[in-house]
């Protein structure tokens, strides 16, 4: 397990702080409370802890998401 802080690329400001299996994948999408999040980039991922800029998806986005699959 590794400490992942999930952050706003424009504000700095951390959105979650969890325990993950492993470093979250660049486009991955990841649920951070309610909200679904896209994964912009990694810095800092070392073994010990990783801090990933992440951004909101849209709700169409994920509307065109789920009818393509």
């Amino acid at each position: 397990m590794i400490p992942v802080q999930y952050r706003d690329p424009q504000t700095e400001e951390i959105i979650e702080r969890r325990y993950e299996e492993g470093t979250p994948a660049i486009g991955m999408r990841v649920m951070l409370g309610f909200d679904e999040y896209r994964v912009l980039y990694r810095w800092r991922c070392v073994p010990t802890s990783c801090i990933v800029y992440v951004h909101r998806v849209i709700r169409e986005e994920r509307r065109e998401a789920r009818t393509a699959a």
